[in-house]
């Protein structure tokens, strides 16, 4: 057995030894008193009248209720039990994109860099939302399957990169797609994308996956990143820096390109934003957004200490209640 607030047992023997102290030194003030205000030769009728036993009995049950007291304050604690937490929240699904273009240097950083800071600003924030992560370029992969545990889908967040996925392009249907496997088929409200990229669609139909989504019962939100005058491409790859260059050698320029970005959050049934300086847009699908989405409540088993102070408590209050129907006098002392 432990106990919640095991300091105020520090209080028992405090207790324990006031409480002798005090007995004794209260039985001598009152033989003293009883010898200034009464005549010798009655002293000996009124001791006998006294029942010392019953006396000393009350006196030691107070004290231990007031102990049995202070066990409960300080909340024993039993074995643990199995309880169901009940959270009314959204499955989103965050999908970042990682293709070549999200180096661009036209954000406050990066393209991906703003993107990360905006996630983390967002997973950081306290929500019953759960969370998972898919990351995509010319295909895509699921990165962390939808959690209650946001510091892992941040983790993993931190851990990708430009390039870290071997097919070139942008395949924002895959993303969507790869999405949709994620969640739970028996679930069927309560369920969000979050795309976030540039917009640069190289392959695949994301309207038309869209518009599966919604179908599903699943809300799209996209967040555009990058600038709409557009920006090249560094490449570090030959070891120095360079941009990137196309096939008739000249540099590649890449756009954000909200057109594609808001048919696809209309097909969604959701809305576009951009990211913003200091990730204003993500953190509006959170507040805003997120909260328009009906939601079932999710539940989820938790272990919980048994609480036992009723036992002591209950225990101290019946001392209390019996102690006052004790007499201190003798029946046969009239």
């Amino acid at each position: 057995m432990s106990f919640h607030s095991p300091y105020f047992l520090l209080l028992i023997p405090v207790i324990i030894a006031g409480a002798i102290a005090l007995y004794y030194y209260s039985n001598k003030k009152r033989r003293q008193q009883l010898s200034r205000v009464v005549a010798p030769r009655l002293h000996e009728s009124l001791i006998n009248s006294v029942n010392y036993t019953a006396r000393k009995l009350k006196y030691i049950l107070f004290v231990v209720a007031t102990i049995f007291l202070i066990l409960a304050l300080a909340r024993p604690l039993g074995g643990q039990k199995e309880v169901q937490v009940e959270r009314p929240g959204a499955d989103v699904i965050i999908a970042l994109d990682v293709s070549r273009s999200m180096d661009a240097e036209d954000a406050p950083t990066n393209r991906i860099s703003a993107a990360k800071n905006a996630i983390k600003q967002m997973l950081e924030t306290p929500s019953n939302h759960r969370f998972g992560l898919v990351s995509f370029a010319g295909e895509a992969f699921l990165i962390t399957p939808i959690t209650l545990d946001h510091g892992s889908v941040l983790r993993s967040t931190e851990a990708l990169k430009t390039g870290s996925i071997s097919k070139p392009g942008t395949d924002i249907a895959a993303a969507i797609k790869k999405a949709l496997e994620t969640f739970d088929p028996k679930k069927k409200n309560g369920k969000a994308i979050i795309l976030i990229t540039d917009g640069e669609q190289l392959q695949g139909d994301a309207i038309l996956a869209a518009r599966e989504a919604s179908a599903a019962g699943v809300r799209i939100f996209t967040v555009g990143v990058g600038s709409i005058t557009g920006s090249k491409i560094p490449d570090r790859s030959k070891g120095r820096f360079q941009f990137a260059k196309n096939e008739f050698g000249t540099d590649v320029i890449t756009r954000l390109n909200e057109n594609v970005l808001k048919q696809i959050a209309s097909a969604g049934q959701g809305y576009y934003v951009r990211v913003g300086n200091n990730g204003e847009g993500l953190m509006d699908i959170l507040n805003r957004g997120l909260s328009t989405i009906p939601t079932d409540v999710q539940t989820r088993k938790s272990k919980e200490r048994v609480e036992l102070f009723q036992i002591p408590l209950a225990v101290a209050l019946c001392i209390f209640f019996f102690e006052p129907l004790i007499s201190e006098r003798k029946k046969n002392s009239l």
